[in-house]
């Protein structure tokens, strides 16, 4: 078989690639991955560090608490397949579609850009090629039988897999690896992100979530109705166009390996591995190789999982190792995970918002539907939906794209609410003022019982489901300005505050005030008076009193559409017929 050349990058690539944008922190400070090394990496997280100024991290001197030195032979790096946004933009190669150096991107554009990549990834994937196993760089070191065994340096207890959770999790975990599972009656092969405890040099435990549908519990179930043992390898430091797979939901007709490419925009390469019947990527760091006893399970966890809550111990898959296959020269590549903000937040919120948009417009063909945002903060992506749809969306659409949204994903939108273009997404202060503004909750709000849990705390108390909420809090009818002052106004003493020489500012939440409908051309034109200094002009616009009974009282609105003018260069005031007109506060258009 001839030699195919590689036509996108690998994980010491993409490593460079970080580097060279100012995205990558290498650090060869001895670190200990037993005890420091993720909550080095959590700091980012925790701390005052803002999202867009987040980097990965590539750790070259890891140590343990057994006093191995890995320096040289196998290093590892955090939060470098999206450790936000713009370092998730690199792993899907849109880079150079964005300047991803620049202080902010347009996380609108991003979405959209994310959209239309997996989009045309799962439309037109490119199938992958085998390449012999001489010519893969995973299999320049080979381990079987013996050299597994032990402990003590071999298999498993040979390489710097991390603790997660310090002080909370059981033994290290693989949290960025990738299960290759396999459909023993289609043959599809399939790519999923678990959690791996390890358990011996030869042995370690993986969980499938049963309660989000993945093809990987499927594919056992399948297994476990033979009578089967179920072979499995484990991808650990996959190239980006690889790694980026496992958290997403893919079609299930669709080779992944092949959507990879698809995201990659060349084929993959890829070899047989070499004790199970399964194709892994021939440029991954490691590749781990074993077998399955679908009759038996073994006691896993606790771990800290990225709905924010400790794992309690379980009953998960014990991984019998037939091989261990990597290149001299490996990385493990390790996800920052747990509570959110998270890597694995952001990579779940960015792929999941790309299936929602594109299910909303292209399957549901719902027109009036702008962006779609999970949001991660905390809450961790799968529990709070925000739906953003443009002015006047009949009330209609608004709650078939609300339903919708609940059933394309299992266990997603627990929490589900509707806003206006105004609205930012992505800030939850903006969502709750659309909330407490724009929601009567006697008929704007629904509760449905039977939502699934999903990847949450197990339910206690009997229960078996959960129930959703779904908020409509766009705007049923023209309101009042946003009580900022306007952007020209802003924008100008911005400069001020520059020349001042003053720390430099950036916009955090809303900054300008803007027209909800509920406005005028007369008010405007008081507001013009008053910056210009003419208010007193104002005072004789109003000089005509009114009876407090014609009007029912004070606090009466005055209608827009039937404001008092007045004639700057005359100083005539007219009045609309039938003054003074009291306002009805109707829902009118």
């Amino acid at each position: 078989m001839a030699a195919f050349e590689r036509k996108y990058p690998d994980l010491y690539e993409h490593l460079a690639r970080l580097d060279k944008y100012g995205l990558l922190y290498t650090v060869d400070t001895e670190i200990n991955k037993d005890r420091h090394l993720h909550p080095f990496v959590r700091w980012s997280y925790v701390s005052n560090i803002e999202a867009k100024d987040r980097k990965g991290f590539y750790f070259t001197n890891v140590t343990d608490s057994n006093g191995r030195k890995y320096k040289g032979d196998c290093d590892v790096c955090v939060a470098t397949t999206a450790g936000n946004e713009k370092i998730y933009a690199v792993s899907l190669g849109l880079d150079s579609e964005f300047d991803v150096t620049q202080d902010v991107i347009d996380r609108k554009k991003l979405r959209e850009c994310v959209t239309a990549k997996w989009k045309a990834a799962i439309e037109h994937p490119i199938p992958a090629t085998e390449i012999p196993s001489a010519e893969a760089p995973v299999h320049e070191i080979v381990l079987t039988g013996d050299e597994l065994i032990g402990g003590d340096g071999k298999g498993l207890a040979g390489l710097p897999i991390p603790n997660n959770t310090p002080g909370f999790d059981t033994a290290p975990y693989f949290s960025a690896g990738l299960w290759v599972t396999k459909d023993p009656d289609t043959g599809r092969q399939n790519f999923s992100q678990n959690r791996v405890n390890i358990k011996a040099s030869d042995r370690m435990n993986g969980m499938w979530l049963i309660q989000t549908g993945g093809d990987a519990h499927r594919n056992w179930a399948k297994y476990k109705q033979r009578g089967e043992k179920m072979p499995v390898a484990l991808i650990v430091g996959a190239p980006p166009s690889i790694q980026v797979i496992g958290p997403q939901k893919t079609p299930n007709d669709i080779e992944d390996m092949d959507i990879a490419g698809g995201l990659a925009g060349a084929s993959i390469r890829q070899v047989k591995a070499k004790t199970v019947p399964l194709m892994v990527p021939a440029d991954a760091s490691i590749i781990i190789e074993g077998w399955i006893d679908t009759g038996e399970l073994e006691m896993e966890a606790p771990f800290g999982e990225s709905h924010g809550y400790m794992s309690t111990e379980e009953y998960n898959h014990c991984i019998h190792l037939t091989a261990i296959t990597r290149r001299k020269h490996a990385i493990i590549t390790s996800m920052i995970s747990q509570l959110t903000p998270s890597e694995s937040g952001v990579i779940k919120s960015l792929g999941y918002n790309a299936i929602m948009y594109d299910f909303l417009k292209k399957t549901l063909k719902n027109d009036y539907v702008k962006d779609v945002v999970l949001y991660d903060h905390l809450i961790g992506v799968a529990r709070f939906t925000t739906i953003v749809f443009q002015r006047d969306t009949p009330k209609t659409e608004v709650w078939r794209a609300m339903r919708a949204s609940t059933v394309l994903m299992r266990s997603v939108g627990k929490i589900t609410v509707a806003v206006d273009e105004d609205i930012d997404p992505d800030s939850m202060e903006e969502i709750m003022w659309a909330v407490a503004y724009r929601c009567n909750p006697t008929t704007d709000i629904q509760i449905c019982d039977y939502q699934a849990n999903g990847h949450a705390p197990k339910l206690r108390g009997g229960r078996k489901w959960e129930s959703q909420i779904l908020i409509d809090a766009t705007m049923k009818y023209p309101m009042a300005p946003v009580s900022l002052p306007k952007k020209q106004y802003m924008e100008e003493a911005k400069e001020l505050w520059k020349q001042a020489g003053l720390p430099e500012i950036r916009p955090a939440r809303k900054w300008f005030g803007y027209s909800l409908g509920d406005w005028c051309d007369e008010w405007d034109k008081c507001a013009e008076r008053a910056v210009a200094g003419k208010w007193l002009l104002n005072g004789i616009r109003t000089a005509t009193l009114v009876h407090t009974d014609a009007v029912g009282g004070p606090t009466a609105g005055v209608p827009r559409n039937a404001a008092v003018t007045l004639n700057e260069e005359t100083l005539d005031v007219q009045y609309p017929a039938g003054f003074p007109q009291v306002d009805d506060f109707s829902t009118d258009k």
